[in-house]
């Protein structure tokens, strides 16, 4: 394992790119306070788009491999992170490959690595694509057996050991593949480069009451329970029955997620909690044709999170991650991305002093800094899932801007492609602030916040909820109402009870100390004598 702490064991700088990877001292996974390997994209001395570092040469060996590592993608415009193999010819195939916001947070990565039989090397390579951002690695091992299932899949350059059965395979493939109907773009990327699974479902391929499965490598058995998060797309009209089950090596299949309609050229989420036991399982995802004409069911970035799902996304404290909320990876309708973050882990950007959840530095929020690194009124998208039509929604957010950020927040409502506005702020100043507003709609739509960037300060987002049939006039729950935090008044009423259970003890004492002399007074034939309560008080103490 290299964790750079003394240089950078079998890895070296690619003389050919743009600009090198650093040793930042500091900032790392292994002891906290360490060093990593980083590319800060705000450095006004990068020049260029490419950073990458080189592996040694590798032998060839007889068996698949595993790249282990820990990285970090984290700023408004972070760039990208890929791993390449470079083969003995010098040809390169894109292997791994995260980009966009990933939260002020380490993660762990396994990138498959295929057998090779000749001569290969591994390359890092962070990819700028602005001024904001920082890219890191950490820990990173080189292991000479298959990976087991990574924490999350994206598909891009293999398909993480998943694999198809049935008559009709599941197809790893991205929106270029012009030969069978598809979505045009992946979710990762939101590019017609951008890798997915897809089965094709037209009748002459997948008739009705046909099944093809994907299937992921075994799992293993955990006491804790897990949410299961992933991507899908269903194309064209009767496009197929999609369901997910967590399969046991026992054999039995429990069904975690169903549907089978077209809803238009989207990409959907979906999530569910996993409870396993200890015992092993795996992820099927099992497609029957519905007898459509041109339809698909296609999947993406499948993770898996060590915590429970979040009430399935319609209370979102940020805590343990976003939830249903994603920033778009479309770059025709935004250039940045909102970042999620804590004050105790943040070093370089500002930030309010305590998120509005916990009401301390732990907690998190979502935030989208303005600086004058990239321009002006260039805007972030975070966008919720898509929700039913509905008389009435409540959505409630909780606001920081301060009074020297000249940034602004506008909430949307996006359907059928056109966005309608539901609040604009330009001005708030003080302490987090909370949002009430009333959505009616008669169309499936998602809600978009949209932080657009001035030259100084934040924006940020804590606390997300919409409840959807209710009206935010009506009282309910205070569910996202911050916990206070009274540790002051809990150690003072501990105190309080402590001396009022002293005083009770004392009083009992005197009580027992003086009432045997008065009884001996008045009546010697009863009660205990002085010399007995004594030796008892002794021998209780």
């Amino acid at each position: 394992m290299c964790n750079f702490e003394e240089g950078l064991c079998g890895w070296y700088q690619d003389n050919s790119d743009d600009f090198d990877w650093s040793v930042l001292s500091g900032m790392d996974h292994t002891i906290g306070v360490g060093r990593s390997l980083s590319v800060a994209m705000w450095s006004e001395s990068l020049r260029g788009a490419f950073g990458r570092l080189l592996s040694f040469p590798q032998s060839p060996g007889p068996t698949d491999y595993c790249l282990s590592f820990f990285y970090k993608l984290y700023g408004p415009n972070a760039g990208a992170l890929n791993v390449k193999l470079k083969d003995l010819d010098g040809a390169e195939i894109l292997l791994w490959t995260r980009s966009g916001a990933h939260g002020n947070a380490w993660h762990e990565a396994q990138c498959p690595v295929p057998n090779q039989l000749t001569t290969f090397q591994l390359i890092f390579e962070a990819v700028r694509s602005g001024y904001d951002g920082r890219v890191a690695v950490d820990d990173v091992t080189f292991l000479d057996r298959p990976c087991t299932i990574p924490p999350m899949c994206s598909f891009e350059g293999q398909t993480c050991g998943y694999s198809g059965s049935g008559k009709v395979r599941f197809l790893h493939r991205n929106g270029n593949s012009n030969s069978i109907t598809g979505p045009k773009t992946d979710h990762t990327l939101g590019t017609e480069l951008g890798y997915y699974m897809m089965v094709n479902t037209d009748v002459a391929n997948l008739p009705p009451g046909t099944a093809s499965v994907l299937t992921s490598l075994v799992q293993p058995g955990t006491t804790r329970t897990e949410c299961v998060n992933f991507w899908y797309h269903m194309g064209g009209e009767k496009p197929g029955f999609l369901t997910v089950y967590m399969k046991t090596e026992t054999g039995d299949r429990v069904q975690l997620f169903y549907d089978s309609l077209n809803q238009g050229d989207d990409w959907r989420h979906g999530n569910s909690n996993i409870s396993s036991g200890l015992v092993n399982w795996q992820l099927e995802f099992e497609v029957f044709g519905a007898g459509g004409k041109d339809t698909y069911v296609a999947v993406d970035d499948i993770f898996l999170a060590a915590h429970p799902c979040e009430d399935q996304g319609s209370r979102c404290s940020l805590e343990k991650g976003m939830c249903s909320w994603s920033n778009t990876q479309n770059n025709q309708q935004d250039k940045l991305d909102w970042e999620l973050t804590s004050p105790e882990a943040e070093t370089h950007y500002p930030t309010p002093a305590e998120d509005h959840t916990l009401g301390s530095e732990k907690g998190h929020f979502l935030f989208l800094p303005s600086s004058n690194r990239t321009a002006a009124n260039q805007n972030a998208y975070l966008l919720s899932p898509h929700l039913p039509p509905a008389k009435v929604t409540c959505l409630r957010f909780w606001v920081f801007k301060p009074h020297s950020s000249d940034s602004q927040l506008m909430v949307w409502k996006l359907s059928g492609g056109l966005t309608h506005p539901l609040l604009v702020l330009s001005e708030l100043g003080g302490p987090w602030k909370r949002f009430d507003i009333n959505i009616t709609s008669s169309e499936e739509y998602q809600i978009v916040f949209e932080g657009i960037k001035g030259t100084a300060g934040v924006v940020a987002l804590d606390d997300i909820e919409y409840v959807i049939g209710r009206d935010c006039s009506k009282k309910g729950p205070e569910s996202t109402s911050r916990k206070p935090n009274n540790a002051g008044e809990i150690a003072a009423a501990v105190i309080v009870v402590l001396l009022l259970i002293a005083t009770l003890i004392f009083l009992l004492v005197f009580y027992l100390r003086t009432k045997p002399r008065a009884q001996s007074e008045t009546d010697s034939s009863v009660g205990f004598s002085n010399e007995a309560y004594e030796s008892d008080r002794t021998n209780s103490s």
